[in-house]
């Protein structure tokens, strides 16, 4: 543990979890690193949910980088969260936001360096952090993950570090950490280019505790894939192909991919397909990535984090050097700023829970009430791509549930920000069509084989009856929604 902080000064201030976790008092705003389930730190929290037991009104206020799943059920668990921002993915804690036990504040990826930096969520008063190891000077060397954890850094009053000696080794090297100057242009205009530093420069005097970790991130492999992701995954291969051959030098731009079944199915087909020279411009990094990279098909990944996965660490481990050449993890400054998105001419692949017959996308709540998730980078990817692509299965539940409906029950991204539809059964190209004409496009190219004619007798009533630019029957626009929960299906009875 010793070689792991070279910072002398550091060295004093290493301290069991228990001791550095009572800085942490009731109430406190507490920024816990971490990034799309990466990176975070877990022994401090260990430590919350034993105290939790001995102080039952004790609660904090948690801000992340971005959706920390284990540790929002872990935490939420035992009912210490309060306050959460800005992006979950945890069943349980989504539980307690929708019964309003814990105040849920729901946040764009893009605009969380100006809230923290600008005061928005109050004062930080302790930031709980994971590193490799801390240099000399008392730089910090992240993990997996990088997101927010340079601002909360520098924000919070008192900083927490956990070393994670579990983390593989390979890692080090492969962060790009980049702060940008007010009113400056990011520097940067190649996924492949390294801007910044390997290591986040921080005011030692507020680290007032280093603690040891040995647990790795809780990461499982998305698994065997779906038929109907696979079909999507060469619907859109195939629409790629026809684009790159429209590029003037033949190659497809940075594509921006998602995690899941899906985003696997995508990453196994790009492995399979005739294209070279590919770069990634994301979130997270995921097995399937991992894998194209080793067949030589990848030219850069920059990210903001890797899901270590028991097959991750694996594939690092027997390749260090491959992958430290290949992969650059960055803040969210870089990641999800729109400046970067719209210079390096991305095309990103979007997914969501629902989308209207106009293209307007449901990406995080059930019915329009119910959170499962938070929006995160999607929306601002979508607006900010050369070319936006939302994918999704036309049906889910045996056909139970349209996934495209009259109108989206909630809405995260605008039509007017996708630009291609896919599902499993054709690819709808929306570009240059009017409100009409990408709704008639939808219905004949992507809809559910059990609701294509109950969307198209929908659209013409709604044209001839409402009329319109953007034609909709009020009255009837939810009642696909209303007819599954009262009957479990959208399907009418027979």
């Amino acid at each position: 543990m010793k070689e792991r902080i070279a910072c002398a000064a550091l060295q004093k201030k290493k301290m069991p979890a228990e001791q550095a976790a009572a800085l942490i008092e009731k109430d406190m705003l507490v920024a816990f690193g971490g990034y799309t389930s990466s990176g975070y730190p877990k022994s401090i929290a260990h430590e919350l949910v034993k105290r939790k037991a001995g102080q039952p009104d004790f609660t904090i206020r948690m801000l992340t980088g971005a959706n920390v799943g284990p540790l929002d059920t872990v935490l939420g668990g035992a009912e210490i969260i309060s306050w959460r921002a800005p992006m979950i993915e945890s069943k349980t804690i989504a539980k307690q936001a929708n019964s309003g036990s814990v105040q849920y504040v729901e946040q764009q990826m893009n605009k969380m360096p100006g809230w923290v930096t600008g005061g928005v969520f109050g004062k930080i008063d302790v930031a709980v952090v994971e590193a490799l190891y801390i240099t000399e000077e008392g730089g910090i060397v992240p993990t997996s993950s990088v997101g927010m954890v340079p601002h909360f850094v520098n924000q919070a009053e008192k900083i927490i570090v956990e070393i994670n000696t579990a983390q593989p080794a390979a890692l080090d090297g492969m962060h790009d950490i980049y702060i940008p100057e007010k009113g400056q242009p990011i520097p940067l205009t190649d996924a492949a280019e390294r801007i910044g530093k390997p290591y986040m420069t921080v005011d030692i005097e507020k680290i007032y505790a280093v603690v040891e970790s040995g647990e790795l991130d809780e990461a499982a492999s998305a698994g065997e894939g779906k038929p109907e992701n696979r079909k999507i995954a060469e619907n859109l291969i195939n629409f790629l192909r026809a684009e790159a051959e429209c590029a003037p030098d033949g190659k497809l731009p940075p594509l921006q991919t998602g995690f899941g079944g899906l985003a696997a199915e995508i990453a196994r087909g790009l492995a399979k397909s005739d294209f070279t020279d590919l770069t990634f411009f994301c979130g997270g990094i995921t097995d399937a990535v991992l894998e194209l990279i080793e067949t030589g098909k990848v030219r850069a990944v920059s990210a903001g984090s890797i899901q270590m996965t028991p097959k991750a660490v694996r594939l690092m481990e027997e390749n260090p050097a491959l992958f430290r050449e290949k992969i650059i993890l960055r803040n969210t400054d870089i990641t999800n700023c729109a400046e970067t998105i719209g210079r390096m001419g991305i095309i990103a692949l979007t997914s969501g829970i629902e989308m209207d017959m106009y293209g307007n996308v449901n990406s995080s709540h059930i019915a329009g009430t119910q959170v499962v998730n938070g929006l995160g980078g999607g929306a601002n990817f979508a607006e900010n791509a050369a070319l936006s692509i939302l994918l999704m299965p036309s049906e889910n539940k045996g056909g139970a549930i349209s996934t495209i409906v009259p109108m989206v029950s909630h809405q995260d991204i605008s039509e007017h920000d996708i630009d291609v539809v896919i599902t499993e059964n054709g690819i709808a190209d929306l570009r240059g069509k009017d409100d009409r004409q990408r709704a008639a496009c939808i219905i004949e190219n992507c809809a559910g084989i059990h609701y294509r004619e109950k969307l198209n007798a929908y659209f013409e009533r709604a044209k001839k009856e409402a009329g319109g630019h953007h034609p909709q029957l009020l009255a009837e626009a939810f009642s696909w929604h209303i007819r599954l929960k009262q009957t479990g299906t959208m399907l009418d009875e027979e």
